[in-house]
Protein backbone atom coordinates (compact mmCIF):
# COMPACT_ATOMS: atom_id res chain seq x y z
CA UNK A 1 0.00 0.00 0.00
CA UNK A 2 1.04 3.72 -0.84
CA UNK A 3 0.66 6.44 0.39
CA UNK A 4 0.16 10.26 -1.27
CA UNK A 5 -1.55 13.58 -0.35
CA UNK A 6 -4.36 14.95 -2.03
CA UNK A 7 -3.42 18.91 -2.15
CA UNK A 8 -6.81 21.11 -2.94
CA UNK A 9 -5.79 24.37 -5.55
CA UNK A 10 -5.49 27.58 -3.58
CA UNK A 11 -8.39 29.12 -2.76
CA UNK A 12 -10.81 26.28 -2.84
CA UNK A 13 -12.91 25.55 -0.30
CA UNK A 14 -11.34 23.23 2.09
CA UNK A 15 -14.66 21.40 3.01
CA UNK A 16 -15.29 20.37 -0.80
CA UNK A 17 -12.03 18.39 -1.42
CA UNK A 18 -14.14 14.94 -0.22
CA UNK A 19 -16.02 16.06 -3.53
CA UNK A 20 -13.53 17.07 -5.70
CA UNK A 21 -12.01 13.28 -4.78
CA UNK A 22 -14.86 11.66 -5.23
CA UNK A 23 -15.98 13.23 -8.14
CA UNK A 24 -12.19 12.89 -9.83
CA UNK A 25 -12.37 9.13 -8.81
CA UNK A 26 -16.13 8.49 -9.83
CA UNK A 27 -16.06 4.55 -11.66
CA UNK A 28 -12.14 4.86 -11.84
CA UNK A 29 -11.69 3.83 -8.31
CA UNK A 30 -13.68 2.93 -4.92
CA UNK A 31 -13.31 5.52 -1.65
CA UNK A 32 -13.56 5.04 1.45
CA UNK A 33 -13.13 6.15 4.65
CA UNK A 34 -10.74 4.78 7.55
CA UNK A 35 -10.02 7.60 9.98
CA UNK A 36 -6.56 6.97 11.92
CA UNK A 37 -7.55 6.97 15.50
CA UNK A 38 -4.74 4.41 16.50
CA UNK A 39 -2.07 7.49 16.56
CA UNK A 40 -2.39 10.88 18.68
CA UNK A 41 -0.48 12.61 15.56
CA UNK A 42 -3.44 12.24 13.49
CA UNK A 43 -6.77 13.53 14.31
CA UNK A 44 -8.35 11.51 11.79
CA UNK A 45 -11.73 12.45 11.01
CA UNK A 46 -14.17 13.85 13.39
CA UNK A 47 -18.12 14.81 13.70
CA UNK A 48 -19.49 16.75 10.94
CA UNK A 49 -16.22 15.91 8.75
CA UNK A 50 -16.58 12.42 9.35
CA UNK A 51 -20.20 12.55 7.77
CA UNK A 52 -19.65 14.90 4.84
CA UNK A 53 -16.55 12.24 3.72
CA UNK A 54 -18.57 9.08 3.98
CA UNK A 55 -21.93 11.17 1.96
CA UNK A 56 -19.32 11.67 -0.72
CA UNK A 57 -17.90 8.26 -0.83
CA UNK A 58 -21.27 7.04 -0.94
CA UNK A 59 -22.09 8.98 -4.01
CA UNK A 60 -18.96 8.21 -5.74
CA UNK A 61 -18.98 3.95 -5.09
CA UNK A 62 -22.24 3.83 -7.21
CA UNK A 63 -20.28 4.17 -10.35
CA UNK A 64 -17.79 2.01 -9.08
CA UNK A 65 -17.07 -1.74 -10.06
CA UNK A 66 -15.60 -4.51 -7.13
CA UNK A 67 -12.67 -4.54 -9.62
CA UNK A 68 -11.77 -0.72 -9.29
CA UNK A 69 -8.33 -0.02 -6.78
CA UNK A 70 -9.24 1.03 -3.81
CA UNK A 71 -8.11 4.10 -2.17
CA UNK A 72 -8.52 4.77 1.86
CA UNK A 73 -9.10 8.38 2.98
CA UNK A 74 -7.56 8.31 5.95
CA UNK A 75 -7.01 11.66 7.45
CA UNK A 76 -7.66 15.22 6.53
CA UNK A 77 -6.77 18.80 7.76
CA UNK A 78 -9.49 20.98 8.02
CA UNK A 79 -8.17 24.46 7.48
CA UNK A 80 -6.69 23.32 3.92
CA UNK A 81 -8.32 20.84 2.57
CA UNK A 82 -5.52 18.49 2.40
CA UNK A 83 -6.55 14.45 2.78
CA UNK A 84 -4.17 11.40 3.36
CA UNK A 85 -4.58 8.97 0.99
CA UNK A 86 -3.80 4.93 0.43
CA UNK A 87 -3.69 2.71 -2.19
CA UNK A 88 -2.51 -0.44 -3.85
CA UNK A 89 -2.79 1.43 -7.09
CA UNK A 90 -1.83 5.25 -7.69
CA UNK A 91 -3.65 7.15 -10.20
CA UNK A 92 -1.62 7.25 -13.29
CA UNK A 93 -1.97 11.43 -13.40
CA UNK A 94 -1.04 13.67 -10.40
CA UNK A 95 -3.07 16.54 -11.49
CA UNK A 96 -7.17 16.14 -11.23
CA UNK A 97 -9.46 18.74 -11.32
CA UNK A 98 -9.82 20.36 -8.90
CA UNK A 99 -5.96 19.74 -7.00
CA UNK A 100 -3.47 17.53 -7.04
CA UNK A 101 -2.14 14.33 -6.10
CA UNK A 102 1.63 14.66 -4.09
CA UNK A 103 3.70 11.61 -2.77
CA UNK A 104 4.16 11.21 1.08
CA UNK A 105 7.84 12.04 1.55
CA UNK A 106 9.51 11.47 4.88
CA UNK A 107 11.39 13.69 7.19
CA UNK A 108 13.91 12.80 10.02
CA UNK A 109 14.78 15.48 12.88
CA UNK A 110 18.03 17.04 11.57
CA UNK A 111 20.33 15.70 14.40
CA UNK A 112 23.60 14.71 13.32
CA UNK A 113 24.99 11.24 14.62
CA UNK A 114 28.00 9.46 14.69
CA UNK A 115 26.67 6.03 14.91
CA UNK A 116 26.45 3.60 12.12
CA UNK A 117 23.95 1.28 14.01
CA UNK A 118 23.38 -1.63 16.49
CA UNK A 119 25.26 -4.39 15.48
CA UNK A 120 23.92 -8.05 17.04
CA UNK A 121 26.39 -9.18 19.58
CA UNK A 122 28.05 -12.25 19.34
CA UNK A 123 29.53 -14.18 21.97
CA UNK A 124 32.46 -16.39 20.01
CA UNK A 125 35.39 -14.42 19.13
CA UNK A 126 39.00 -15.76 20.84
CA UNK A 127 39.76 -18.47 22.88
CA UNK A 128 36.86 -20.28 25.68
CA UNK A 129 39.90 -19.61 27.94
CA UNK A 130 40.09 -16.40 27.63
CA UNK A 131 37.85 -13.83 29.83
CA UNK A 132 35.93 -11.24 27.78
CA UNK A 133 37.14 -7.82 27.00
CA UNK A 134 35.38 -5.78 30.07
CA UNK A 135 36.08 -2.22 30.34
CA UNK A 136 34.95 -0.21 33.29
CA UNK A 137 33.13 3.30 32.59
CA UNK A 138 33.65 5.97 35.29
CA UNK A 139 32.77 9.79 36.22
CA UNK A 140 35.99 12.14 35.96
CA UNK A 141 35.09 13.83 38.99
CA UNK A 142 33.97 11.32 41.51
CA UNK A 143 35.11 7.77 40.12
CA UNK A 144 31.33 6.52 40.10
CA UNK A 145 29.98 4.44 37.34
CA UNK A 146 28.50 5.16 34.24
CA UNK A 147 25.40 2.79 34.66
CA UNK A 148 23.98 2.61 30.93
CA UNK A 149 26.17 3.67 29.01
CA UNK A 150 25.97 2.66 25.05
CA UNK A 151 29.75 1.46 24.19
CA UNK A 152 30.84 0.91 20.21
CA UNK A 153 33.92 -0.70 20.07
CA UNK A 154 35.16 -0.33 15.98
CA UNK A 155 38.11 -1.43 13.73
CA UNK A 156 37.62 -0.37 9.66
CA UNK A 157 36.80 -3.38 7.96
CA UNK A 158 35.84 -5.48 10.50
CA UNK A 159 32.52 -6.13 12.69
CA UNK A 160 31.40 -3.54 15.45
CA UNK A 161 30.45 -4.54 18.82
CA UNK A 162 28.49 -3.13 21.30
CA UNK A 163 27.34 -3.28 24.83
CA UNK A 164 25.69 -1.25 27.53
CA UNK A 165 27.82 -0.61 31.03
CA UNK A 166 25.96 -2.60 33.85
CA UNK A 167 24.86 -1.28 37.46
CA UNK A 168 28.59 -1.06 38.02
CA UNK A 169 29.40 0.44 34.68
CA UNK A 170 31.31 -2.40 33.57
CA UNK A 171 30.89 -2.70 29.62
CA UNK A 172 31.50 -6.52 28.60
CA UNK A 173 32.59 -6.48 24.73
CA UNK A 174 32.07 -9.76 22.72
CA UNK A 175 35.29 -10.61 22.26
CA UNK A 176 37.92 -13.18 24.18
CA UNK A 177 41.25 -10.96 24.35
CA UNK A 178 43.46 -9.30 26.83
CA UNK A 179 43.37 -6.30 24.95
CA UNK A 180 42.84 -4.58 21.51
CA UNK A 181 44.85 -2.11 19.88
CA UNK A 182 43.96 0.94 17.20
CA UNK A 183 40.42 0.64 17.63
CA UNK A 184 37.36 3.55 18.09
CA UNK A 185 35.89 3.33 21.13
CA UNK A 186 32.79 5.38 21.26
CA UNK A 187 30.60 5.65 24.73
CA UNK A 188 26.96 7.39 23.53
CA UNK A 189 26.27 10.66 25.45
CA UNK A 190 22.60 9.44 26.18
CA UNK A 191 20.26 11.31 28.50
CA UNK A 192 22.74 10.41 31.43
CA UNK A 193 23.96 14.04 32.07
CA UNK A 194 27.49 13.20 30.47
CA UNK A 195 29.29 13.95 27.52
CA UNK A 196 30.05 10.91 25.88
CA UNK A 197 33.49 9.35 24.90
CA UNK A 198 35.07 9.16 21.87
CA UNK A 199 38.91 8.03 21.10
CA UNK A 200 40.35 7.09 17.90
CA UNK A 201 43.47 4.45 17.58
CA UNK A 202 42.66 3.40 21.21
CA UNK A 203 44.22 0.67 22.80
CA UNK A 204 42.02 -0.92 25.51
CA UNK A 205 43.24 -3.66 28.24
CA UNK A 206 40.32 -6.00 30.14
CA UNK A 207 40.18 -4.83 33.17
CA UNK A 208 41.23 -0.51 31.95
CA UNK A 209 39.25 2.17 32.93
CA UNK A 210 37.55 4.82 30.70
CA UNK A 211 37.11 8.36 32.60
CA UNK A 212 33.79 10.31 31.29
CA UNK A 213 33.56 13.73 31.90
CA UNK A 214 30.07 14.99 33.85
CA UNK A 215 28.33 17.67 32.26
CA UNK A 216 29.35 20.98 33.93
CA UNK A 217 28.95 24.41 32.41
CA UNK A 218 29.03 26.46 35.30
CA UNK A 219 32.79 27.12 34.30
CA UNK A 220 33.24 26.50 30.87
CA UNK A 221 30.27 27.71 28.36
CA UNK A 222 29.42 24.85 25.59
CA UNK A 223 29.40 26.38 22.27
CA UNK A 224 25.49 27.73 22.38
CA UNK A 225 26.72 30.06 25.52
CA UNK A 226 29.49 31.19 24.31
CA UNK A 227 28.47 32.12 21.15
CA UNK A 228 24.54 33.66 21.97
CA UNK A 229 24.35 34.60 25.88
CA UNK A 230 21.66 32.99 28.39
CA UNK A 231 18.77 35.28 27.86
CA UNK A 232 16.87 36.88 30.87
CA UNK A 233 13.61 35.61 32.55
CA UNK A 234 11.90 38.16 30.11
CA UNK A 235 13.92 37.65 26.88
CA UNK A 236 11.55 36.60 24.59
CA UNK A 237 8.49 37.33 26.23
CA UNK A 238 5.05 38.61 24.57
CA UNK A 239 6.42 35.36 20.91
CA UNK A 240 4.80 32.72 20.78
CA UNK A 241 7.16 29.91 19.30
CA UNK A 242 5.95 26.42 17.39
CA UNK A 243 8.33 23.40 18.08
CA UNK A 244 7.33 21.03 14.91
CA UNK A 245 9.08 17.71 16.39
CA UNK A 246 9.11 14.78 18.49
CA UNK A 247 6.88 16.92 21.16
CA UNK A 248 8.54 18.29 24.16
CA UNK A 249 9.04 17.65 28.05
CA UNK A 250 7.34 17.37 30.49
CA UNK A 251 10.98 18.94 32.03
CA UNK A 252 11.27 20.97 35.30
CA UNK A 253 13.04 23.69 33.38
CA UNK A 254 10.45 23.94 30.43
CA UNK A 255 7.84 25.51 32.18
CA UNK A 256 6.76 27.36 29.51
CA UNK A 257 5.74 24.32 27.11
CA UNK A 258 2.42 23.32 26.07
CA UNK A 259 1.30 21.19 23.57
CA UNK A 260 1.59 17.68 22.70
CA UNK A 261 4.74 16.09 25.28
CA UNK A 262 7.78 14.26 24.16
CA UNK A 263 7.91 10.75 22.89
CA UNK A 264 11.18 9.66 24.53
CA UNK A 265 13.50 10.08 21.72
CA UNK A 266 14.55 13.46 23.14
CA UNK A 267 14.80 15.57 20.07
CA UNK A 268 11.87 17.74 20.34
CA UNK A 269 12.80 18.71 24.39
CA UNK A 270 16.43 19.27 23.42
CA UNK A 271 15.71 22.04 20.69
CA UNK A 272 12.72 23.59 22.95
CA UNK A 273 15.40 23.78 25.76
CA UNK A 274 17.82 25.78 23.92
CA UNK A 275 14.77 28.21 22.54
CA UNK A 276 13.73 28.94 25.64
CA UNK A 277 14.93 26.45 28.93
CA UNK A 278 14.91 27.99 32.37
CA UNK A 279 17.97 25.86 33.48
CA UNK A 280 20.35 26.75 36.13
CA UNK A 281 24.26 27.15 36.16
CA UNK A 282 24.16 28.45 32.36
CA UNK A 283 22.18 25.84 31.19
CA UNK A 284 19.59 28.44 30.42
CA UNK A 285 18.19 28.80 26.95
CA UNK A 286 18.13 32.00 25.21
CA UNK A 287 14.55 33.34 25.19
CA UNK A 288 12.99 31.90 28.51
CA UNK A 289 10.45 34.35 28.39
CA UNK A 290 9.06 32.94 25.03
CA UNK A 291 5.75 30.42 25.17
CA UNK A 292 6.52 27.21 22.99
CA UNK A 293 3.98 25.78 21.65
CA UNK A 294 4.79 22.34 20.99
CA UNK A 295 3.46 20.29 17.55
CA UNK A 296 4.39 15.88 17.74
CA UNK A 297 5.13 15.02 14.32
CA UNK A 298 8.09 12.23 15.01
CA UNK A 299 5.08 10.30 16.38
CA UNK A 300 7.03 6.46 15.96
CA UNK A 301 10.16 6.29 17.83
CA UNK A 302 10.50 3.33 16.04
CA UNK A 303 11.12 4.95 12.32
CA UNK A 304 11.85 8.21 13.50
CA UNK A 305 10.09 9.84 11.03
CA UNK A 306 6.84 11.90 9.45
CA UNK A 307 5.09 12.35 6.28
CA UNK A 308 5.13 15.44 5.01
CA UNK A 309 1.20 15.04 5.48
CA UNK A 310 1.65 15.89 9.49
CA UNK A 311 4.15 18.33 9.14
CA UNK A 312 1.83 20.10 6.56
CA UNK A 313 -0.92 20.03 9.25
CA UNK A 314 1.56 21.10 12.27
CA UNK A 315 2.47 23.99 10.26
CA UNK A 316 -0.94 24.88 9.36
CA UNK A 317 -2.32 24.31 13.20
CA UNK A 318 0.36 26.96 14.21
CA UNK A 319 -0.60 29.23 12.39
CA UNK A 320 -4.24 29.26 13.23
CA UNK A 321 -2.46 29.12 17.32
CA UNK A 322 -0.79 32.75 16.02
CA UNK A 323 2.64 31.82 16.78
CA UNK A 324 4.96 34.35 15.24
CA UNK A 325 8.06 32.08 14.83
CA UNK A 326 7.99 28.36 13.84
CA UNK A 327 11.27 25.99 14.28
CA UNK A 328 11.78 22.87 11.99
CA UNK A 329 14.67 21.21 13.15
CA UNK A 330 13.96 18.46 10.33
CA UNK A 331 14.77 17.38 6.32
CA UNK A 332 14.03 15.73 3.67
CA UNK A 333 14.88 11.73 4.44
CA UNK A 334 16.05 11.39 1.05
CA UNK A 335 18.61 14.57 -0.14
CA UNK A 336 16.59 14.51 -3.19
CA UNK A 337 17.95 16.73 -6.03
CA UNK A 338 18.31 20.65 -5.06
CA UNK A 339 15.60 21.49 -6.65
CA UNK A 340 13.19 19.20 -5.47
CA UNK A 341 10.16 20.19 -4.19
CA UNK A 342 7.30 19.12 -1.58
CA UNK A 343 4.09 20.90 -2.33
CA UNK A 344 2.49 19.40 0.42
CA UNK A 345 4.94 21.55 2.74
CA UNK A 346 5.71 23.91 0.55
CA UNK A 347 1.54 25.31 1.01
CA UNK A 348 2.10 25.12 4.61
CA UNK A 349 5.36 27.46 4.65
CA UNK A 350 3.71 29.85 1.87
CA UNK A 351 0.43 30.16 4.08
CA UNK A 352 2.83 30.79 7.18
CA UNK A 353 4.85 33.50 5.55
CA UNK A 354 1.38 34.73 4.24
CA UNK A 355 -0.09 34.95 7.85
CA UNK A 356 3.34 36.92 9.52
CA UNK A 357 4.54 33.80 10.74
CA UNK A 358 8.62 33.09 10.09
CA UNK A 359 9.53 29.53 9.34
CA UNK A 360 13.03 28.57 10.40
CA UNK A 361 14.40 25.51 9.51
CA UNK A 362 17.63 23.45 9.65
CA UNK A 363 19.81 23.30 6.70
CA UNK A 364 20.85 19.50 7.29
CA UNK A 365 23.45 17.27 7.99
CA UNK A 366 24.53 15.41 4.62
CA UNK A 367 28.41 16.60 5.19
CA UNK A 368 28.59 19.88 2.57
CA UNK A 369 25.83 18.83 0.40
CA UNK A 370 23.73 21.45 -0.74
CA UNK A 371 20.81 22.87 1.83
CA UNK A 372 18.13 20.18 2.69
CA UNK A 373 13.95 20.83 1.92
CA UNK A 374 12.35 22.68 3.52
CA UNK A 375 15.01 24.79 4.86
CA UNK A 376 15.96 25.83 1.45
CA UNK A 377 12.33 26.82 0.48
CA UNK A 378 12.31 31.19 -0.23
CA UNK A 379 9.70 31.05 2.51
CA UNK A 380 12.21 29.49 5.07
CA UNK A 381 15.62 30.68 7.09
CA UNK A 382 18.06 28.14 6.68
CA UNK A 383 20.34 27.58 9.37
CA UNK A 384 24.24 26.29 9.16
CA UNK A 385 25.83 24.62 12.15
CA UNK A 386 29.33 25.92 13.99
CA UNK A 387 31.27 25.15 16.38
CA UNK A 388 33.44 26.28 19.55
CA UNK A 389 36.50 23.47 20.15
CA UNK A 390 37.21 25.16 23.78
CA UNK A 391 33.32 24.00 25.15
CA UNK A 392 34.27 20.70 23.97
CA UNK A 393 36.08 18.35 27.13
CA UNK A 394 38.65 16.30 25.45
CA UNK A 395 37.60 13.11 24.27
CA UNK A 396 33.70 14.25 24.65
CA UNK A 397 32.10 12.25 21.77
CA UNK A 398 31.26 15.46 19.80
CA UNK A 399 34.56 16.22 19.00
CA UNK A 400 33.89 14.20 16.01
CA UNK A 401 32.13 17.29 14.75
CA UNK A 402 35.52 19.49 14.31
CA UNK A 403 36.81 20.59 10.93
CA UNK A 404 39.62 22.45 9.93
CA UNK A 405 37.12 25.51 8.26
CA UNK A 406 37.92 27.78 11.39
CA UNK A 407 36.20 31.29 11.74
CA UNK A 408 39.22 34.30 10.45
CA UNK A 409 37.58 36.18 13.59
CA UNK A 410 37.83 33.79 15.81
CA UNK A 411 39.88 30.74 15.21
CA UNK A 412 38.37 28.86 17.50
CA UNK A 413 35.30 28.68 15.85
CA UNK A 414 34.47 26.05 13.40
CA UNK A 415 32.11 25.23 10.95
CA UNK A 416 30.79 21.69 11.62
CA UNK A 417 31.57 18.62 10.25
CA UNK A 418 28.38 17.39 9.35
CA UNK A 419 26.65 20.82 8.35
CA UNK A 420 25.02 21.34 4.48
CA UNK A 421 26.34 24.39 2.58
CA UNK A 422 24.69 27.01 0.20
CA UNK A 423 25.99 24.90 -3.07
CA UNK A 424 24.43 23.82 -5.87
CA UNK A 425 22.02 26.67 -6.15
CA UNK A 426 21.13 26.60 -2.70
CA UNK A 427 21.05 29.32 0.03
CA UNK A 428 21.99 29.41 3.78
CA UNK A 429 20.42 32.38 5.21
CA UNK A 430 22.32 32.47 8.75
CA UNK A 431 24.93 30.35 10.19
CA UNK A 432 24.49 29.51 14.40
CA UNK A 433 25.90 26.82 17.38
CA UNK A 434 25.19 23.18 16.33
CA UNK A 435 27.95 21.21 18.07
CA UNK A 436 28.19 19.50 21.30
CA UNK A 437 25.17 21.91 22.76
CA UNK A 438 23.91 21.22 26.19
CA UNK A 439 20.34 21.15 26.35
CA UNK A 440 16.92 19.19 28.19
CA UNK A 441 15.94 15.68 27.63
CA UNK A 442 13.86 13.42 28.79
CA UNK A 443 14.25 12.22 32.57
CA UNK A 444 14.22 15.76 33.84
CA UNK A 445 18.30 16.11 32.54
CA UNK A 446 20.17 17.72 30.21
CA UNK A 447 22.40 16.04 27.19
CA UNK A 448 24.88 17.12 24.50
CA UNK A 449 23.57 16.80 20.72
CA UNK A 450 25.01 18.11 17.68
CA UNK A 451 23.06 19.29 14.45
CA UNK A 452 21.78 22.04 12.59
CA UNK A 453 18.87 20.84 14.48
CA UNK A 454 20.49 23.11 17.54
CA UNK A 455 21.82 25.60 15.23
CA UNK A 456 18.05 25.99 13.99
CA UNK A 457 16.79 27.03 17.79
CA UNK A 458 19.38 28.75 18.50
CA UNK A 459 18.93 31.24 16.05
CA UNK A 460 15.20 30.69 16.85
CA UNK A 461 16.07 32.24 20.44
CA UNK A 462 17.90 35.17 19.51
CA UNK A 463 15.09 36.34 16.61
CA UNK A 464 12.14 35.66 19.34
CA UNK A 465 14.92 37.91 21.51
CA UNK A 466 14.77 40.72 18.91
CA UNK A 467 10.74 40.36 18.14
CA UNK A 468 9.89 40.56 21.51
CA UNK A 469 12.10 43.85 22.31
CA UNK A 470 10.27 45.26 18.80
CA UNK A 471 6.72 45.55 20.07
CA UNK A 472 5.23 47.58 16.44
CA UNK A 473 6.47 44.00 15.69
CA UNK A 474 3.94 42.01 17.55
CA UNK A 475 1.34 44.75 17.20
CA UNK A 476 1.66 44.02 13.33
CA UNK A 477 -1.77 42.26 11.67
CA UNK A 478 -0.86 38.71 10.77
CA UNK A 479 0.25 38.84 6.91
CA UNK A 480 3.21 38.69 4.57
CA UNK A 481 4.58 42.43 5.87
CA UNK A 482 4.78 40.98 9.06
CA UNK A 483 7.37 38.39 7.76
CA UNK A 484 9.07 40.81 5.83
CA UNK A 485 9.33 43.54 8.94
CA UNK A 486 11.12 39.82 11.10
CA UNK A 487 13.58 39.09 8.23
CA UNK A 488 13.98 43.14 8.05
CA UNK A 489 15.04 42.72 11.88
CA UNK A 490 17.20 40.32 11.43
CA UNK A 491 19.18 41.72 8.42
CA UNK A 492 19.62 44.95 10.97
CA UNK A 493 21.03 42.98 13.43
CA UNK A 494 23.31 40.34 11.45
CA UNK A 495 26.69 39.55 12.68
CA UNK A 496 29.60 38.37 10.39
CA UNK A 497 30.94 34.62 11.82
CA UNK A 498 34.02 35.14 9.96
CA UNK A 499 33.19 32.28 6.91
CA UNK A 500 32.01 32.81 3.52
CA UNK A 501 28.47 33.97 2.11
CA UNK A 502 28.75 29.73 0.85
CA UNK A 503 28.79 28.62 4.73
CA UNK A 504 27.52 30.87 7.01
CA UNK A 505 24.76 33.15 4.52
CA UNK A 506 24.46 36.59 5.85
CA UNK A 507 26.21 35.94 8.46
CA UNK A 508 24.81 34.87 12.41
CA UNK A 509 22.87 36.50 15.27
CA UNK A 510 23.70 36.95 19.25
Amino acid sequence: MEEFVFLPDRNSNPASSFQTLTTAMSGAARLSVAPRADSPAATGFSGATLELAERSVAEATEAATEEAPLIEMIDFVQSTGAVLLRSSDIPKSDQIEGGSLVPVYHYRPAIADVRVGRSKLKLHSGPAATDFLKVNLRFSDDNTPVVGAVANLRRVGEEELNAVSDANGVVTFALRVPQVQNVRLIVEAGFAGHWGYIEDGATLVNGGTIQIKRIDLSTTPDALRHLIATGGPSDGAGVRVAVVDSGVGPHPALPNVVGDADTSIGHGSHVAGIIGGHGQDGLGGVAPGVEILSYRVFDDPQTGVARNFEIHRAIEQAIIDECLIVNLSLKSEIPFAPAHDDPVISRALEDAADAGVLCVAAAGNDFRRFVAFPARHPDAVAVAALGWQPGLPPNALDNWTVSNDRSNIDRDVYFATFSNEGVDNTQINLAGPGSGIISTVPGDTFAPMSGTSMACPAIVGVIARLVSANPAILTMPGDRARTDAMRALIRSSLQDAGFDAVKQGDGTLA
